[in-house]
């Protein structure tokens, strides 16, 4: 088949004058995201921090709440966040880039004996149809967990969720979930 310079131009022109993003494919009314996380002190004042975003139509929803010891002086947070066109692609994205719209497990436990400090993260997450639930619960010094596929792209789409958070309120932040 020969193709002629002038089809090639032709061509290169129309791709670039109509570029189109993959992620776009998926009706945005068939897409939900839930993540929970969780860090929790097991000790004589035990305590945790649960923190839920949970995309839903173009809202991005982060609740903060504490349980246990010294859980009275913090009040509980809600807040609402208005997600552009580009947020929900870009999230719609993440998902199936890093393979996040699958079912695994990652459970680990603690070692050390008295004091402890663990995380947990989960995702649920819905797109045209297909479901994913992602949950991931290690000690908070299980440094070969950093190392994992699985947890590093979990980390790195609660990270995008804080990062358009942060657009409009800075001083909500996300720690490391392993020290």
């Amino acid at each position: 088949m020969k193709v002629s310079l002038f089809q090639l131009a032709l061509f290169t022109s129309l791709a670039a004058a109509c570029p189109f993003n993959t992620h776009a494919t998926f009706p945005r009314n068939e897409f939900s995201l839930d993540v929970t996380v969780t860090t929790s002190e097991h000790s004589r004042d035990s305590n945790s921090v649960t923190t839920n975003l949970r995309v839903s139509g173009n809202t991005l929803v982060y609740e903060e709440t504490y349980h246990g010891a010294h859980a009275n002086r913090q009040k509980p947070v809600k807040k609402e966040y208005k997600l552009t066109n580009d947020d929900l692609d870009g999230l719609i994205g993440l998902l199936k880039d890093k393979a996040l719209l699958t079912t695994k497990t990652i459970s680990r436990s603690s070692e050390e004996k008295g004091l402890s400090r663990d995380f947990g993260l989960s995702i649920a997450s819905k797109l045209a149809g297909k479901a994913g639930a992602i949950s991931i619960k290690a000690p908070r010094t299980d440094r070969k967990l950093k190392t994992d596929p699985l947890y590093q792209a979990s980390v790195f789409l609660v990270a995008e969720l804080y990062r358009i958070i942060n657009r409009t309120d800075p001083d909500i932040t996300f720690s490391d979930l392993i020290d």
